[in-house]
């Protein structure tokens, strides 16, 4: 038997009641750690621009981004952007948008304390955030699935995107 159970934006005194009840009962709970295109979607719309390139690009370029065709000039930095990566997978579980067991969608690679060399994301990742990061930037590959208009007013309405197109729900 499975159970799946969604609830969007539950009172402190809801999650509280329900965590307490799950944590009763773990030993029959398997936690939904998987990538969607919804959570993925979720990921890469609360990162800033300059981690949403990186995202972006590491999916483009199957897993893989270097530092350097990441940088705007030879001698420019990518000090910071590594930070939002790890502050949205947090802010996610602190919001209740995914468990705190997710994996890591994406990570700095380098030789340690230093400086980054590039960043990689798993292979069973990159088809998934290629289609969620499809939804909101149009310049990708035409073998990507694009959205219709009635696919994205729904997430357009619950805020993700301020000033989409679509927005509105009226019959076209």
């Amino acid at each position: 038997m499975k159970i799946t159970v969604t609830i969007d934006q539950p009172t402190e005194d809801f999650q509280k009641k329900l965590l307490a009840l799950l944590a009763d009962n773990t030993a029959h709970i398997e936690t939904d750690t998987t990538w969607t295109k919804e959570r993925a979607s979720r990921y890469y719309l609360a990162l800033p621009a300059r981690a949403q390139r990186i995202v972006k690009e590491a999916a483009d370029r199957h897993g893989y981004v270097s530092a350097d065709d990441l940088r705007d000039g030879e001698d420019t930095s990518l000090r910071g952007h590594s930070a939002a990566l790890k502050r949205i997978l947090d802010r996610g579980v602190r919001e209740g948008w995914w468990p705190a067991s997710m994996e890591a969608p994406i990570q700095a690679q380098g030789p340690g304390f230093g400086k980054v060399v590039g960043y990689r994301m798993p292979d069973h990742l990159t088809g998934i955030f290629r289609m969620a990061i499809n939804n909101w930037s149009r310049d990708w590959d035409a073998d990507v699935k694009v959205c219709t208009p009635a696919e994205e007013a729904p997430a357009c309405l619950n805020g993700h995107v301020p000033e989409c197109p679509y927005a509105d729900t009226t019959e076209q």
